[in-house]
């Protein structure tokens, strides 16, 4: 049996917990946050021995085998490190850290530990979205041509919304591209099997200016009627960038957090030279085929019509979609499957530190971009 550790109660935290539930071979011990009460009620609601406020406890615990970092990104890098050094694996949420600089040193010390690494980067886990990545990187494509899309949500869209990740002293350099902008970068990389080599940032903050609760606030979580103070926001809740991939494809990405209406709204599109396929995570069972010369294609997800690399994502029978959840159970147990030794085939490499790193290339490439005004280069 394998022994958990989970730091960080907040939003994503009892999520992980909800699918390491449905994972073989694993058992959550501890759980800790700052807030004592969501670490208890957390322990409570699945079963777990111990709960916390200090998350060096946990992750010095030798009877905790991996880390879950479901925490704020400020205490991505110190936590991951540590952990790291007290010869555990880890699995992190996204962004790896603050910067590059981090990011580099986390890569560098996993490898030494010889660790095995995993980061949530949880879309490229629904079935379909495995099913367009074997296809497109088999050739069903053709050449990638363009790759296009947007991320759009509203939980930002009022003055009076807030979360900690409109914070540059929790955040970081960036709140959308470093949040919304690593999911969709990291879904066009996996599903073409290219990088991301040049961008064009532009960056905006639509609300300047907003009321912030003076008590903690979960994610996504609405705020009406507290006591709040009135703050100038410095980081972005718009985003644009034009990109390059690898191949010389053109690409255009665009996410804001102030779409009324657009709850979480995900789409990508990859144009090849043979075919097209598209994604939309309002419809998360559907993959979109698109040709020239013959009718389109809708492929819904379906084990028996998938490629064998992917099918074992596809769990229920044709028909009973599957949502966000099943795609975090997926992506754990690709983790667990790696850290157990079963390495199953699949359609592309598991997320690890390294891609963790490479999002934050990405990210460090367009806010450069975006203070210069100019095409920036991506660092290999």
């Amino acid at each position: 049996m394998i022994n958990i550790g989970l730091i960080g109660t907040g939003y994503i935290g009892p999520i992980h917990l909800n699918a390491l539930a449905r994972v073989g071979g694993v058992r959550v011990k501890r759980v800790a946050d700052v807030n004592g009460e969501l670490a208890r009620k957390a322990a409570a609601d699945y079963n777990i021995e111990q709960a916390g406020t200090d998350w060096r406890e946990v992750v010095r615990d030798p009877g905790i085998d991996v880390i879950h970092n479901c925490t704020p990104n400020k205490y991505h890098f110190e936590i991951n490190r540590e952990a790291l050094n007290q010869g555990k694996q880890v699995f992190t949420e996204k962004p790896l850290s603050m910067n590059l600089k981090e990011a580099d040193e986390l890569v560098n010390l996993a490898e030494k530990k010889k660790a095995v690494t995993g980061i949530g980067f949880c879309y490229r886990y629904f079935p379909v979205v495995q099913e367009m990545a074997a296809r497109v990187r088999r050739g069903d494509a053709g050449a990638v041509r363009l790759a296009t899309g947007t991320y759009f949500q509203d939980w930002l869209s009022r003055e009076i919304d807030w979360s900690w990740r409109l914070l540059p002293s929790e955040s970081g350099q960036s709140n959308i591209t470093a949040d919304l902008g690593s999911h969709w970068f990291d879904l066009v990389q996996f599903a073409t099997g290219l990088r991301v080599t040049r961008v064009f940032g532009d960056l905006a903050t639509l609300l300047p200016v907003r009321r912030r609760p003076k008590r903690q606030v979960i994610a996504f979580e609405k705020v009406e009627q507290v006591e709040s103070e009135e703050v100038k926001v410095e980081l972005e809740d718009y985003s644009a960038v034009l990109f390059r991939l690898s191949n010389g494809a053109a690409g255009s990405f665009t996410t804001s957090q102030t779409c009324a209406g657009r709850k979480s709204d995900t789409e990508f599109q990859i144009y090849g030279s043979k075919a097209s396929f598209a994604w939309n995570h309002k419809d998360a069972t559907v993959l979109w085929i698109g040709h020239r010369e013959k009718p389109n294609e809708i492929l819904i997800e379906n084990a028996t019509l998938q490629d064998p690399a992917t099918a074992r994502y596809a769990t229920l029978p044709a028909g009973h979609p599957q949502g966000y959840h099943d795609a975090m159970m997926n992506m754990f147990r690709d983790y667990y499957d790696d850290l157990q030794g079963r390495n199953p085939p699949r359609a592309a490499p598991r997320a690890t530190f390294t891609t963790g790193r490479e999002e934050m290339k990405i990210l460090a490439a367009v806010l450069a971009s975006h203070k210069a005004g100019a095409w920036m280069e991506v660092e290999e």
